[in-house]
């Protein structure tokens, strides 16, 4: 089964200014080590993109796919994209940036963007 059938579509572009800054913010701000994958960003290029209208996005690191491997966490917070409240998820697979996860956390259909930094805090803990 290709990607597209998977609800992705193929891009090959560069990242943009906002997607370098939210992923560099993420891996500054992520889990322990999440910062060793900084020297990847300038590789970067988006090779797939979400067909659902949400700004994710999988990608290829200086031309080449992330190995077939499990995805791991990097950083994972909640924020906003204009009036929605978001997670925002980084991955890597086999030492390698994979993907950018951000979706709807009331799952609307409608799209939207890259969250602002500004907006960008952990989940909230009770009691």
């Amino acid at each position: 089964m290709g990607e597209a059938a998977n609800g992705l579509e193929p891009q090959n572009r560069p990242i943009t200014a906002k997607e370098r800054e939210l992923i560099e913010w993420l891996l500054r701000h992520g889990n322990p080590g999440a910062e060793q994958f900084l020297s990847q960003i300038a590789g970067l290029t988006v090779a797939w993109k979400c067909i659902c209208g949400c700004p994710t996005v999988n990608f290829e690191l200086e031309g080449e796919r992330a190995p077939h491997d499990s995805e791991h966490i990097l950083a994972d917070f909640l924020a906003t994209a204009g009036e929605e409240a978001v997670g925002v998820i980084l991955f890597q697979k086999g030492g390698r940036l994979s993907s950018l996860e951000v979706y709807s956390l009331a799952g609307t259909d409608e799209p939207f963007g890259l969250p602002e930094i500004e907006t960008i805090h952990a989940y909230e803990r009770s009691g």
